[in-house]
């Protein structure tokens, strides 16, 4: 009887989905766990893996259409039956026994490729086709490493890249992560008036106390961005308008008591922003070590849609390439946003002297119905203060 997949509850209260990528195609045979479709919710990209085998026989609905939890998304014939045999089975003898016969071997596919789910989606991230590697593994398994070696020795021209799939006469679709991040831009400029307030920061003696820790500490390799969640932190305790959000239904300000900083962190199909929960209460190497594994799940599209929610303040940063100033867009409904830019040697008066500091600029943009600018300078001015003196974070 065939097997009806309907779309799964994803958790925190999510309703529908957006199909971003169908992995498989009616009339495939599909093992069990195999990944058969991405869906987008709230700026999470889900991987849903089929719990049965069997042969597809239809799927139900098209990349960019939006389905609701509980829709049918993919029928499945055959389940818990084993394929077909790939020749016939041998006449029997005069014994009636059959003859043994060598296997004919099949051409490559990758329905007949033997790997995990998560090996599968390793390789389809590369743009390594599995038919095309011999397994090392038990009985000729695909394993991380067999991939990993391919995509080292494959030439870029044979790897398919994010852009490449989706080009189609130099017109690339709106819709998956690119869309939700335009929805939600469009709604936080349409609804909250922004401004943005910049200043520059010496962190010369910040430069050198990180360079000491992590002389000094083998436990991670701090960069910049823990010192920063924790200045903004405690600019965030004094000046508490910057950790709120604006409830316009019920005519409310509410001043957030937790400190959960996100970091808009760059991917392949885009910006996503997970978050350091409850930031007030970790050291800087929890901060460090946290960041670097957000970090690793977004680029890796890994992050769990709980890391994406709950944020109070958000902290953009392009290290390097961070320019000199800019006018970061508000992840709304929060009420600020922090650009941290690159860091430049520059002569600067200390003392009656010219000298060269390492100097970074600090771009904060703001919701004015809630946070004023005399409101936002103080808060800079507290974070730059810490900063330049940053005794008070290393803890």
């Amino acid at each position: 009887m065939p097997y009806e997949f309907k779309l799964p509850d994803l958790g925190e209260g999510v309703v529908e989905g957006e199909i971003v990528q169908w992995l498989i195609q009616a009339g495939e045979v599909i093992e069990e766990d195999q990944i058969m479709v991405e869906i987008m919710t709230d700026k999470a990209t889900v991987e849903i893996p089929s719990p049965v085998a069997g042969a597809v026989l239809s799927i139900v609905g098209a990349e960019g259409d939006v389905v609701a939890v509980g829709t049918t998304l993919v029928v499945i014939e055959g389940t818990h039956q084993e394929p077909p045999l790939a020749v016939p089975a041998s006449p029997p003898n005069k014994t009636g026994k059959s003859l043994a016969m060598d296997p004919v071997p099949l051409p490559p596919s990758k329905e007949k490729s033997i790997a995990t789910p998560a090996v599968r989606q390793l390789a389809r991230r590369a743009g390594i086709d599995l038919a095309t590697l011999q397994g090392s593994g038990a009985k000729g398994r695909i394993t991380r490493q067999d991939v990993e070696k391919a995509t080292v020795s494959a030439e870029p021209n044979e790897k398919s890249t994010h852009l490449e799939k989706n080009v189609d006469n130099n017109r690339l679709p709106y819709r998956g992560l690119r869309k939700k991040i335009g929805d939600h831009m469009v709604a936080a400029k349409r609804f909250a008036p922004h401004y943005t307030y910049v200043d520059e920061v010496d962190v010369t003696k910040l430069s050198a106390l990180r360079d000491s820790l992590n002389t000094t500490s083998s436990e991670t390799h701090l960069s910049f961005l823990p010192f920063l969640v924790k200045a903004c932190v405690l600019a965030l305790k004094q000046y508490p308008l910057l950790n709120a959000m604006l409830d316009e239904e019920h005519q409310i300000i509410e001043l957030k008591t937790t400190y959960n900083i996100g970091i808009a962190t760059a991917t392949d199909k885009g910006l996503l922003v997970p978050v350091l929960k409850s930031a007030d209460q970790k050291t800087l190497i929890e901060l460090g070590r946290e960041l670097e594994d957000l970090s690793a799940q977004a680029k890796s599209g890994k992050v769990q849609l709980a890391d994406l929610k709950g944020g109070t303040f958000t902290i953009t940063s392009l290290g390097a390439l961070g320019g000199i100033f800019a006018t970061p867009i508000i992840n709304y409904p929060e009420v600020a946003i922090l650009g941290v830019h690159k860091i430049l040697s520059r002569p600067m008066v200390c003392g009656g002297e010219v000298v060269v500091r390492e100097v970074m600029n600090l771009s904060l943009s703001l919701d004015h119905r809630v946070v004023d600018g005399m409101v936002g300078a103080q808060f800079l001015n507290e974070m730059i203060r810490t900063i330049e003196e940053p005794e008070l974070l290393s803890d």
